[in-house]
């Protein structure tokens, strides 16, 4: 498991003659903030650039899900994001005018060991503002009016020619890109992967809207019926609200106009809510379809985020995707960097084989889900109804509402940086952050870019040296008989967490740990 020195060494341009810079980020929406931002806190040099001439005002996504806020948490934007957005109280689905609605209390469910437990309704203008200003206090910045017109991967860099609004062009010289480039990613394309869509057969619309109707503002409606799928979810800003429906996909010498009346007149036929709509400052129409890029990787070049995957927006689990793709990737490629390694292919490879499953899941699960919402025929939509509600009845159902919608449950039980015939249960799946009776959680005493060991002491036991050998010169965080606040969550006597808070391996001692790695996470050798 040692790990040899590369040819081209920490600090050193190699072959590559001049480099320019570690990481290039294309694309400046959340996943490629996430990335740059990551990038500075794992060590790298970075560029973000993105074609756009400026920021886009509109809301689009509008959802960020408990694990994505752990992530924001670790990169230090968290409480911004938080105090910016409205937290969802309830869920109310509504199967017909004459049905009692089923309410989800979100806030009641079990979400266990997360210091977030809600959905989280946050425009996605007011996320990537958050994030843009916490990349520029860290020293970087997005380079607007540019866009990629070419890469070439050398093997030991990549040379990408980039085009400015002026006409004039660049040549940058970088270790790797990373493309968050959206579904049209045009550096998905010059790498020459492929991402298969697939048509869904429906037509959505969205619209930010005001209503004068008086709605309990940190609810959200489902309206289930034979005229389609309607959807009213509430916004930070007081009495704004976001519309979502199916409907019947126009033709095109027939457009939809989407403006307050056209909005007034779906919402009362669907619920029988005179809503009263006015200040109507975004609308959205579009077919739906979903898609898994073939690789996530083709050498030095990346993809994230919509570039990898696109899909309904049911669930809202877009942009929380791209950002724990963006997540994922960046403290690996600060190991590689710091460690100047040959043998770190299986490292970034894994990139690949942890995300790409979860993005494939997703994608199927929304298509499902959307598919059956979306059925073409009326008598479908109107059987749907009462059967939904009833499934949604269910304690089981709802819990998922939770932690599976929340993300908390996502796991690499099959990541290649475990050794499939030692690895542990837990090895791959999300560390629990349980509550300290000291105060905070125990992610907070994590290192914030390394690997950390996490040792629970046993009775008779002495904390362990830290400074010793078997550590490997990893941070040692001990939790003492008395750590944890009861029924905040259990920890496996010794840990090892990986930075972006997954598991990399756990047992009764150390030894069992460092034997379930097929990849050491550092520079330092494994001890003997």
């Amino acid at each position: 498991m040692d790990l040899a020195r590369d040819t081209e060494p920490s600090g050193s341009a190699g072959t590559a003659g001049h480099i320019d810079v570690d990481v290039l980020v294309v694309g400046a929406g959340p996943t490629g903030l996430t990335a740059a931002c990551e990038a500075i806190r794992h060590g790298l040099s970075v560029r973000i650039i993105d074609r756009k001439p400026y920021r886009s005002t509109f809301s689009k996504a509008l959802v960020a899900h408990a694990r994505t806020l752990e992530v924001f948490e670790t990169m230090g934007v968290a409480e911004a994001i938080v105090a910016e957005g409205q937290r969802f109280a309830a869920l109310n689905i509504h199967a017909g005018r004459r049905r009692r609605a089923v309410r989800v209390d979100l806030i009641e469910l079990p979400w266990g060991d997360t210091a977030y437990p809600f959905w989280l309704s946050i425009p996605q203008y007011a996320t990537e503002r958050i994030l843009e200003a916490h990349l520029n206090k860290l020293g970087g910045a997005v380079e607007w009016e540019i866009s990629l017109d070419g890469l070439r991967d050398e093997g030991d860099h990549v040379q990408a020619r980039l085009e400015r609004a002026d006409g004039g062009e660049d040549v940058v010289r970088s270790r790797w890109v990373v493309g968050c480039d959206g579904g049209r990613s045009r550096v998905r394309e010059q790498i020459g992967l492929h991402l298969d869509r697939a048509d869904a057969r429906a037509t959505f619309i969205l619209a930010d809207v005001k209503t004068n109707a008086d709605l309990t503002e940190d609810e959200g409606h489902v309206f289930l019926g034979p005229d389609g799928l309607l959807l009213i979810v509430p916004m930070p800003e007081p009495r704004r609200w976001r519309i979502i429906a199916h409907v019947p996909t126009p033709s095109p010498d027939s457009p939809i106009t989407i403006d307050a009346a056209f909005l007034d007149a779906l919402i009362r036929r669907r619920s029988g809510i005179e809503f009263g709509s006015h200040d109507v400052v975004w609308q959205s129409q579009f077919n739906l379809s979903h898609g898994l890029a073939d690789h996530y990787r083709r050498g030095r070049v990346f993809l994230a985020g919509d570039a990898a995957h696109v899909h309904s927006p049911v669930g809202g689990q877009g942009l929380n995707t791209g950002v724990q793709d963006a997540h994922n990737l960046l403290w690996k490629l600060g190991v590689a960097r710091r460690a100047g390694v040959m043998r770190t292919e299986k490292l970034l490879d894994s990139y690949e084989a942890e995300r790409r499953p979860v993005a494939r899941a997703m994608v199927r699960g929304t298509a499902r889900a959307t598919g059956a919402l979306t059925a073409r025929s009326g008598l479908l939509r109107a059987l749907l109804g009462p059967i939904v509600p009833r499934i949604i009845s269910r304690p089981a159902v709802q819990a998922r509402l939770g932690r599976a919608v929340g993300m908390l449950e996502i796991a690499y039980p099959g990541s290649p940086l475990v050794s499939p015939a030692v690895a542990s249960a837990v090895a791959g799946r999300r560390m629990p952050n349980p509550e300290l009776r000291t105060g905070g959680r125990l992610y907070q005493d994590l290192d914030p870019t390394r690997h950390t060991w996490v040792v629970r002491q046993r009775p008779g036991e002495a904390p362990p040296d830290p400074y010793a050998p078997r550590w490997a010169g990893l941070p040692v965080v001990f939790l003492d008989g008395g750590a944890l606040v009861d029924g905040s969550g259990t920890v496996p006597p010794v840990v090892l967490v990986r930075p972006d808070r997954y598991v990399a391996g756990a047992g009764d001692t150390v030894e069992s740990v460092w034997s379930q790695l097929a990849v050491h996470p550092e520079q330092a050798p494994v001890p003997r």
